[in-house]
This record gives structure tokens, sequence and C-alpha cells, in this order.
């Protein structure tokens, strides 16, 4: 069964093609809030409001074959609220950073633990990218309609988002390195 056939079957009120689609896409939505936000709470919350806003939007979706694109956007706009309502309690930078694994499949090799980390401690808008484009598979045209940008510039900031993760990758390696060996 294809993914607009079950978009479809969606809009027209079938619940488990709804919840199908919520599971199919679960990671992904994970994997982006966790881009945008820094605590399990907020990538939960921002998750949980997609999901709800998502089920009562469904019929505003015209082309299904959009559907993983529509739901992005409804995440980012979930998520930019949640900062913005949280804005004045603390500031974003002052969040604590989480080392669990959380979003990855158990199983996984701690080079996947690595990339996390490396993800982690990049800035937020080359966090984003690099997870819209490699995590989560969109391709470049998408992401440049989802952010709103030219698709050059989409192209120039994962150029420079690949050139700064390699980066933060290979110190962050270093450092586990370093703290191994002593």
């Amino acid at each position: 069964m294809g993914k607009e056939y079950l978009v479809r079957k969606a809009q027209n009120g079938e619940k488990d093609a709804f919840l199908r689609l919520m599971r199919e896409h679960e990671l992904v939505m994970y994997r982006t809030a966790k881009a945008v936000l820094k605590t399990e709470e907020d990538v939960e919350d921002a998750v949980q409001e997609t999901i709800c806003k998502a089920f009562s939007r469904l019929a505003d979706l015209r082309q299904p074959r959009y559907f993983k694109t529509w739901l992005t956007r409804i995440l980012l706009n979930c998520c930019y609220d949640l900062i913005r309502q949280k804005k004045g309690e603390v500031p974003l930078e002052l969040l604590p950073e989480t080392a669990s694994a959380d979003g990855w499949s158990s199983g996984e090799s701690d080079r996947s633990l690595d990339v996390q980390a490396a993800l982690d401690a990049m800035d937020p808008e080359d966090r984003l990218l690099l997870t819209l484009y490699y995590l989560n598979d969109l391709p470049i045209k998408e992401i440049s309609h989802l952010l709103s940008l030219n698709e050059n510039t989409i192209k120039k900031r994962l150029a420079r988002g690949r050139k700064r993760f390699q980066a933060v990758y290979r110190e962050t390696e270093a450092e586990e390195d370093a703290a191994y060996e002593n």
C-alpha cells in the first residue's frame, strides 16, 4: 500500500491509516524536533502537538505526496512555538544537553551516538538542515519549500554544515580518545 493511498484513507476518516502514518513518521518527527529543541520533554511535547494538529488539519493537505513535508512544517512550527513560549523561562543555550541515545534504535553502534553528540554540539540552523537532509531524507527542493529559502541557499548551507559537522565530529572523537587514554 503506497503512502499516498494511506494518506487519502486517513483524509477520509480512517483512524488506523492515520495511526500507521504517525508510526511510520515517528522517528523522522523525533529527529527533527531534537534538531531544534534540547530537552526530551520539549521534543515529546512538540511531537504530540504535531500529531494533534496533523489529525485536525489532515483535510487541508491538498497533495498527499507532500505529506512528509507538510507534517515536518507543522512540527517545526510547534517547535518554534514552544521556544517562543519558553523564551522568558530559560535561555535555550542554558538548557542541559542530553546524553541519551533516544531516537536511535537499540543496537546501533557507538558511531551513531558519536554522530548524535556531534549534531547536538552544532548550532541549531546547521543541525536542522543536516537532520532534514541526511536523517529524514528530504530532498533539497522540499527543504527549500519547507524553510522558505532558495534552493541554492540550502545547498550552500548544507555544504557549510557538512564542513562544520566534520570538524565537530573529529573534535568529539579526539576528546573521547583523550578521555579513554587518561
